[in-house]
């Protein structure tokens, strides 16, 4: 690790005067507004990131950075002084000294030019976790994720720009990369759903959501949509969504490896997709089979039947209602 844990809490102890550990966070009052009531949250270990060097967030003036520029800029001094600080080790070619002050966390990492451009997905600028967004927003957010008796912890809520409203549902890899988003807006906004640009050069058909990417071999749930999919990953089922009632051939491929279970909307369109969604999966699928469930017609989905009726309900449903596809 580029930043050694302890030796930071000892400078800033002294830079900032008490301090709060959480977790990986350490809160101090900011330099960057008048506001200090412990404003400024800087990680050691990068944030989900893992930026190099550490990352610091002032979340009254949004001011971000990596914490070698904080170091060097409250001691006046230079970046091996502000590594020492920092305990790390001298590395070189790695950061340059002059990196902006206003560095974005969220901005892709500073690379040697190897005569190519790598694109990184990144979440949208203004993206918070939403236990730690600004209050007003981690109330709508919250209530929005009550509402449908989902936990914060794994998403995220956007205060600004294009997706600004919108609760923010990362897609991330086998390695815990993100590959791609959703943000789903909660202020009524007509296009319920945005994702990256097209420039990004990545679509809803490319990936598969997984509330935790499951192992080789593992059973998964095939739903329509996030939150079907989380609702059954909180009832202890490994789940997955596509986005929609059409499964790609790149999310065909995605799925392969898993022994699947379709578990689409029990309405009419749901359920007249199941034998083109069935079919497209043991085309390319190595166990070449797959079974079907779908929620009682009196709830919409997945997500509601886990509203109204809990966890405890949902597994005996689905003990007793999976069976294998018949035309």
């Amino acid at each position: 690790m580029p930043v050694a844990f302890d030796k930071f809490v000892d400078w800033a102890e002294k830079h900032f005067g008490p301090i709060e550990v959480r977790g990986n966070e350490i809160c101090v009052n900011s330099i960057f507004t008048d506001d200090k009531k412990k404003k400024l949250w800087c990680n050691p270990f990068g944030g989900r990131n893992k930026v190099r060097y550490g990352v610091y967030h002032c979340w009254k003036t949004d001011k971000k950075g990596t914490l070698l520029n904080l170091v060097m800029q409250l001691e006046k001094c230079g970046r091996d002084r502000a590594l020492d600080i920092l305990g790390c080790e001298k590395e070189t070619l790695l950061v340059p000294d002059d990196i902006d002050f206003s560095f974005d966390i969220n901005s892709p990492k500073k690379e040697l030019d190897l005569g190519f451009k790598q694109k990184e997905l990144v979440l949208p600028p203004f993206t918070y976790p939403i236990n730690v967004a600004p209050t007003c927003w981690h109330e709508r957010a919250s209530e929005y994720l009550q509402e449908r008796s989902l936990p914060t912890k794994d998403f995220f809520i956007c205060t600004g720009g294009k997706y600004e409203g919108r609760v923010i549902i990362p897609y991330y890899d086998a390695a815990g990369r993100l590959v791609y988003f959703n943000g789903r807006s909660i202020t009524g906004n007509s296009l319920r759903y945005r994702g990256p640009e097209k420039e990004i050069g990545v679509g809803k058909e490319d990936v598969v959501y997984f509330p935790k990417y499951p192992n080789a071999g593992d059973t998964l749930f095939l739903c329509e949509g996030e939150f079907d999919a989380y609702a059954l990953f909180l009832c202890g089922y490994k789940a997955c969504a596509c986005g929609g009632k059409f499964l790609s051939e790149k999310q065909a491929v995605i799925l392969s490896g898993f022994k699947m279970i379709v578990s689409l909307d029990a309405d009419e369109a749901g359920t007249s997709s199941l034998s083109i969604m069935h079919n497209r999966i043991i085309q390319y699928n190595q166990f070449a089979s797959a079974d079907i469930v779908q929620p009682p017609k009196q709830v919409k989905d997945w997500n509601e039947f886990y509203k109204q009726y809990g966890a405890e309900i949902i597994k005996g449903y689905v003990s007793s209602n999976t069976r294998r596809f018949t035309i």
